[in-house]
């Protein structure tokens, strides 16, 4: 299905790539003193345990609940139009959703693209429980109950289980060199393994790196690539440094941004 099909069932939300200039921007920012915690580095998050960071998401997601909160991120098919791709093979792609929230990336993913398995994590159980009753909900056809799991994981502190790529796996993916570097091996076979999955074509972080504490972001993102299938990509998206929108905010309540 292509992205005008995709739209057909809804109109999509508009996507600007370059709403502001950057460094006009960035100008206004320096010489205003009201703005300037804009550039202070991150805080340290160290005192704050993971277990608090799941007890946050999961007070967050009972607070908005609501169908109103809940939006489907169409846009997300523009911007990654390799999500719509079909497998060249028989095997269908697979997706790896990392901090699904409430769903709202992987419905339009899953209406309009037929041959994607999505695999979705969050760390809270109830946002998944509240993400499967959307996506159960909108399931008209029946045909989304074959593509769609989730799984309870916080993958900056324990890691994706070895169901979705074995450590055997893990390793014919990728090199670690002498450099403690990682790098992706050049093929890989596409199949259901015994042993695992076989991994993930596509793994998506939308809005959930800035939800990562600083010291863990570097495992959380190797975690990501160790599942991966060489020839996959990670897709991210995520706020911006001097984003208009969150200049508007207060020093308390700001969002930092990566």
């Amino acid at each position: 299905m292509n992205i005008e099909e995709a739209e057909g069932e809804g109109e999509a939300a508009e996507y600007f790539c370059k709403d502001f200039e950057w460094e006009e921007l960035r100008s206004e920012v320096e010489s205003n003193p009201s703005l300037r915690h804009h550039f202070e580095p991150n805080p340290s998050s160290s005192t704050q345990s993971p277990e608090s960071d799941v007890h946050a998401w999961k007070l967050f997601h009972t607070r908005h609940s609501s169908g109103k909160f809940f939006k489907e991120r169409r846009y997300l098919l523009k911007e990654f139009p390799v999500l719509l791709s079909s497998p060249p093979n028989s095997y269908p792609n697979k997706l790896l959703e990392v901090g699904c929230g409430n769903g709202s990336t992987i419905l339009p993913i899953l209406r309009a693209n037929k041959d994607v398995i999505v695999y979705a994590c969050d760390c809270s159980d109830e946002t998944l429980h509240k993400a499967t009753d959307i996506i159960n909900a909108n399931d008209v056809a029946s045909s989304f109950k074959h593509r769609f799991h989730t799984f309870s994981c916080d993958f900056s502190t324990i890691g994706f289980p070895t169901w979705l790529a074995c450590n055997p796996c893990r390793h014919r993916f990728l090199d670690v060199k002498e450099d403690n570097g990682l790098h992706l091996k050049n093929s890989c076979l596409s199949e259901e393994l015994d042993c695992c999955v076989g991994g993930v074509d596509y793994v998506t972080l939308i809005f959930t790196l800035s939800a990562v504490p600083l010291e863990r972001m570097p495992r959380s993102i190797k975690e990501c690539f160790t599942v991966l299938k060489p020839g996959g990509m990670v897709l991210f998206r995520d706020y911006v440094t001097l984003k208009p929108k969150l200049l508007t905010m207060t020093e308390p309540n700001i969002i930092r941004p990566l």
